[in-house]
């Protein structure tokens, strides 16, 4: 049961990592919005990938105290919640990138 637990975890985050990365690509490609909108939006990408690494991180804590995982396991889902922080990083440098061809 642990198993499937832990692999549930890593499918949603493997399902919603691309559509997040797609709406960012057409963000990117958009001509018809304002600055305000952009950095909205580019807020809510960003608020996004942490919302979805606070997750994995409490429910990668929960595991650790409650469940009798191997240890390779907690390994495993802890390197899926670590590859979410070059993303959120990588969220914020197309940000700077997209204010200095858009911004004020």
């Amino acid at each position: 049961m642990n198993t499937n637990i832990a692999l549930k975890l890593l499918q949603l985050v493997a399902l919603t990592i691309p559509p997040i990365a797609v709406l960012i690509q057409m963000l990117r490609n958009s001509e018809n919005l304002e600055w305000g909108v952009r950095k909205w939006s580019f807020g809510l990408a960003l608020g996004s990938v942490v919302a979805f690494i606070g997750a994995g991180v409490s429910v990668l804590g929960y595991f650790i105290v409650h469940a009798n995982l191997p240890l390779i396991l907690v390994v495993g889902m802890g390197l899926a919640v670590l590859g979410l922080v070059p993303f959120a990083l990588f969220t914020g440098v197309l940000y700077r990138e997209h204010k200095a061809n858009h911004g004020p």
